[in-house]
């Protein structure tokens, strides 16, 4: 009787398969049909886009060139021309859509010549030719895109006709089958005790032979009621030691408490699995850290969990040992910046308190010059312009380094700045030097960006003073431009002066770093550092190119965000 009716169930399955095989080779089969019929209605239509191309194109050129035969303005000839270059590639990219259909490869063919007849000579004749070529094209993919369809709609109409034929037989096996099953069940269920009792053993050996510790606890008591090989190895208590215990005996005594409460919240979700990190006593006393996975089971007729323990200890040693190292890096980066922010009080003071000593240094050299030059000999007077011409030189070292400390790290008062507008307030600055050295500024687009105004001012009041001082004997010339890049603005400052040898391209940004003798070039050396850090503060970077007497081009970025 079972084997009947399991031969019965296999030959009424096997008719049920063969029907849904059907249903899918016919959906394949129409599927592929579909997808066959869209890959050339997508080509019809690539041809179509290309050949509307093609005709803009040619619209383009005739359209211009007609301009400019009214007209004679170059400007639509060189429009024209532009276009007429731009048409074989246009044809080219026809031609590659085509492939090798020799009827629409002459209908293309037939374009090129038009247009080249149209090239010598608007002659209309040739320009209605071609579009009516065009016409032709557009025409034929549109009957075809049609009768693509149309064929396409007829198949899905027929196949649908034959799904549901087939339909209606899987639908007729399918109760078959059923009325099967029914009959067949005792024997599905005296096999799935079977299987069931071959998968305990299964299990049972897969949880006594796992390389982590396992162990099964009573949910209501915390009691072990199973442990495994590995628990016992590596916790060190035997077997009946285990069985006689709960799970708070293994915690050490502070942490009973949190796990009463974990315990306690796993009973109101009974199917919850989780995961956590514990600390365990082994018996001979030592804790280690622990990662725990545990979900719910039924063992024996108790609801229980079954724990399964990874040992961390070392894993958590060395994250305590990255927190004190990455907590050392931040208390030294606060001690870096309460340094730096010591300096530039430092520098703010000195530069600010060493003025006035100085400015009375200044004034009575000043006037023991003024009083007795030409009363003393030649040595004495030129002792007395050392002396003056050195006060003035540390009056301007002091300045520069007061400008210097006042440049700021944060990004506090930014504002939007419209570059433009700054580049023109340093031309007027420098109004009567540019006309002296007969220099010319050459302005590109410029942005607006977030910064502080009166410092990116001093930027390019600095750089553009820099163009201007070291100018070789040709009139200067001083080109400014900025670029849009995904996260600044670049930059450039270029001139065709003295340049700079590469040797001194990371020099020249050091404070009171000079390349020149100051009898030869004015200045105290920090103007580009004074860049630099303005630079800096605007989240970018700044960087020089030059060549020896070949003049030199100074590179910045500006952050776009603030």
């Amino acid at each position: 009787m079972k084997t009947f009716l399991g031969n019965r169930l296999v030959n009424a399955i096997a008719i049920a398969v063969v029907a849904v095989l059907v249903i899918v080779v016919l959906s394949v089969w129409q599927y592929q049909r579909i997808r066959d019929t869209g890959l050339l209605i997508r080509h019809s239509t690539a041809i179509f886009i290309q050949t509307q191309r093609v005709q803009s194109t040619v619209n383009q050129f005739e359209s211009n060139s007609k301009d400019y035969l009214l007209t004679r303005d170059s400007r639509y000839l060189d429009t024209a021309q532009r276009f007429a270059s731009r048409l074989p590639g246009e044809l080219d990219s026809l031609r590659t859509i085509i492939g090798e259909d020799p009827a629409l490869r002459r209908l293309a063919d037939s374009l090129q010549f038009y247009f080249n007849g149209m090239r010598q000579g608007i002659d209309p004749d040739h320009s209605r030719r071609m579009q009516s070529v065009i016409d032709q094209f557009a025409n034929d993919q549109r009957q075809f895109i049609e009768t693509r369809r149309n064929i396409n709609q007829l198949k899905a109409a027929q196949l649908q006709s034959a799904l549901w034929v087939v339909t209606g037989l899987v639908a007729l096996m399918a109760v078959i089958i059923f009325r099967l099953v029914r009959l067949n069940r005792w024997r599905e269920r005296e096999e799935r005790e079977r299987l069931l009792q071959s998968s305990e053993e299964k299990y049972k050996m897969l949880f006594d032979k796992s390389p982590l510790p396992k162990w099964i606890y009573d949910e209501e008591t915390m009691r072990i009621l199973e442990v495994n090989d590995t628990a016992i190895r590596d916790y060190g208590y035997t077997r009946t030691e285990f069985l006689g215990m709960t799970i708070a005996d293994i915690r050490p005594a502070e942490d009973v408490p949190q796990l009463i409460e974990d315990v306690e919240s796993i009973r109101h979700q009974p199917g919850a699995l989780r995961n956590g990190y514990w600390r365990h006593v082994k018996k001979n006393g030592e804790v280690i850290d622990v990662s725990v996975t545990a979900h719910s089971i039924t063992f024996e007729g108790y609801r229980a969990r079954m724990v399964a323990v990874s040992d961390i200890t070392d894993r958590r040693r060395y994250e305590t040992q990255l927190q004190r190292l990455n907590a050392d890096l931040a208390k030294r980066a606060a001690e870096l910046s309460a340094s730096n922010a010591e300096l530039e009080r430092f520098a703010y003071i000195a530069s600010h308190d060493l003025q006035e000593p100085l400015r009375m240094v200044s004034s009575f050299l000043q006037l023991l010059q003024k009083k007795y030059g030409g009363q003393l000999d030649a040595k004495a007077d030129q002792y007395i312009h050392y002396a003056v011409d050195g006060a003035e030189r540390m009056k301007a070292l002091i300045m520069d380094l007061l400008e210097y400390s006042r440049v700021g790290t944060g990004k506090e008062g930014f504002t939007g700045v419209d570059i433009a507008v700054v580049i023109k307030e340093v031309g007027d600055i420098f109004r009567e030097k540019i006309i002296a050295a007969r220099a010319r500024v050459d302005i590109g687009e410029m942005p607006v960006v977030a910064g502080d105004k009166v410092q990116l001012t001093q930027l390019f009041q600095n750089l553009i003073s820099n163009a201007l001082k070291y100018h070789s004997e040709t009139p200067p010339v001083i080109r400014i431009r900025a670029e849009e890049e995904p996260l600044h603005w670049r930059f450039s400052v270029e001139d065709n002066g003295i340049g700079i040898d590469s040797q001194f391209f990371d020099k020249i940004f050091i404070i009171f770093q000079r390349l020149h003798n100051k009898t030869d070039y004015t200045g105290t050396g920090i103007g580009l550092a004074i860049c630099k850090k303005i630079v800096e503060r605007h989240g970018g970077r700044i960087w020089v190119e030059s060549k020896q007497d070949h003049g030199t081009t100074f590179y910045f970025t500006i952050h776009k965000k603030a």
